[in-house]
């Protein structure tokens, strides 16, 4: 058996023309079962494309909404006053005076880590 893949490029140019002669010729010969196949093509094809349009969109409308499940904690959380501190965030007056600060533009970072991150990735 030979292989496609050892035919010369030429072999395969021909044998695609005729190919393409031979199906223009049986389009034109057989027209009205060429018309009759692509009718009864057509009512399948729409059916199998729809259904796949359908599970494409009910996956992605289903992975919205469970993303919008994570997402609606984030803006309830966000959309708390963030005021001053009171004196419930005592703990945290001395949490701010830990800030480390970036030494090439002043931004304030919670840990030395962060601020190298910052800097590598803004100053470098």
């Amino acid at each position: 058996m030979v292989s496609c893949d050892n035919m010369h490029p030429g072999i395969k140019v021909l044998f695609g023309a005729i190919m393409v002669v031979l199906g223009v010729y049986s389009s034109l010969t057989y027209t009205s079962e060429l018309v009759n196949f692509i009718q009864a093509v057509i009512g399948p094809l729409l059916i199998l494309v729809g259904a796949f349009i359908i599970w494409l969109e009910s996956d992605e409308w289903k992975l919205d909404r469970e993303s919008g499940k994570d997402r609606g904690l984030d803006v309830q959380q966000s959309l708390k006053p963030q005021t001053g501190k009171t004196s419930e965030d005592s703990d945290t007056k001395e949490e701010t005076s830990d800030r480390i600060p970036c030494p090439d533009c002043g931004k304030e970072f919670d840990t030395e880590r962060g601020m190298k991150i910052h800097r590598t990735q803004k100053h470098a």
